[in-house]
């Protein structure tokens, strides 16, 4: 319990300084994911059919392909997004590759950053990584900074991992050992994690939107706003606060989610047109996006063949 108790006293004081300097600009955010290969990401259920509901609209692409990545970041300035948080595990594989691509090819006024989605098995082999990843883009002009600090965000798997003394020891070796090192947002799923989680992170993020969304239907524009403003009030104090918008979400044709699992219907459009109206009218500093592209959860927004450039229009014509 000591150990706990000193713990949560370095996390708190690793994060107050973030805290106290001044807000960055308004973002938003999709969350993009760099797992698609000729023979990767794209694949078939155990009734032969394919585990993605919906099709890119220009057909499978290869997440590595610089024709794809221009053309996504093209596609996502031009609806008003402002970056991308890119799903990143550790070094040299692919999902790296295609981080320093966006990174290096990102214009001015879009940003990159990396979703850290695992901690490599210990605090020590966390701490590794964020040094590495620091040092490889601390200077990046298309880093994606909060209150003038590169920013990451991180997934609730990390946690799950190594859990929140875990967290708080490889953060802390890796802010000692780089001078200051990443400001972080943190998931935190539900209100009851975003107290308990408030001194961990310099912010944090809601991502499992389909389990507030799941059977809503009746009242959907003024349950989001109610659920929206909730979130964003208890977030209060923190660097940045955030909001969190999904079109739909259907993962029933992945063969390892078993259960009756959460959906959230499109609506022809009307499902991401009332949350992300339920966003703005919460006032979050960041908007966030579920997601550019996550096809096997069926939450992209990237065009597709079934839905078309709906949801970017929606963004670039509130």
């Amino acid at each position: 319990m000591r150990r706990r108790g000193f713990l949560a006293g370095a996390a708190a004081l690793i994060a107050t300084p973030w805290r106290a300097l001044a807000r960055t600009r308004r973002e938003t955010l999709a969350f993009h994911y760099g797992w698609y290969a000729p023979n990767q990401g794209w694949g078939v259920s155990a009734d032969g059919d394919r585990n993605h509901p919906n099709q890119p609209a220009d057909g499978l692409y290869d997440s590595r392909d610089p024709a794809v990545i221009a053309r996504q970041i093209s596609q996502a300035r031009a609806a008003g997004i402002t970056g991308f948080i890119t799903s990143w595990d550790g070094e040299a594989n692919p999902r790296d590759q295609v981080l320093a691509a966006l990174v290096a090819d990102a214009p001015d006024g879009f940003s990159i950053t990396a979703y850290v989605e695992s901690s490599g098995g210990s605090p020590a082999r966390l701490t590794e990584r964020l040094n590495a990843l620091y040092r490889r883009f601390e200077t990046a002009p298309a880093w994606l900074r909060l209150a003038g600090r590169p920013c990451i965000f991180v997934f609730d798997r990390v946690l799950q991992e190594i859990g929140e003394d875990g967290w708080t020891a490889a953060r802390a070796a890796h802010t000692t050992t780089t001078g200051g090192g990443f400001a972080c947002v943190g998931t935190a799923n539900n209100l009851d994690e975003i107290a308990a989680r408030r001194a961990l992170f310099d912010a944090v993020h809601i991502y499992s939107v389909q389990f507030e969304t799941d059977g809503w239907w009746v009242g959907f524009g003024v349950r989001a706003r109610r659920w929206m403003r909730r979130w964003v009030r208890a977030q209060d104090g923190l660097a940045v606060t955030t909001a969190t918008v999904l079109p739909g979400y259907d993962d029933r044709r992945l063969d390892d989610r078993t259960g009756n699992r959460p959906t959230t219907p499109r609506r022809e459009g009307r499902t991401f047109r009332l949350m992300l109206e339920a966003a703005r009218v919460a006032r979050p500093d960041w908007i966030l996006i579920v997601s550019w592209n996550e096809w096997l959860e069926a939450t992209e927004i990237e065009p597709s063949l079934e839905n078309g450039s709906r949801e970017l229009g929606t963004l670039h014509n509130p």
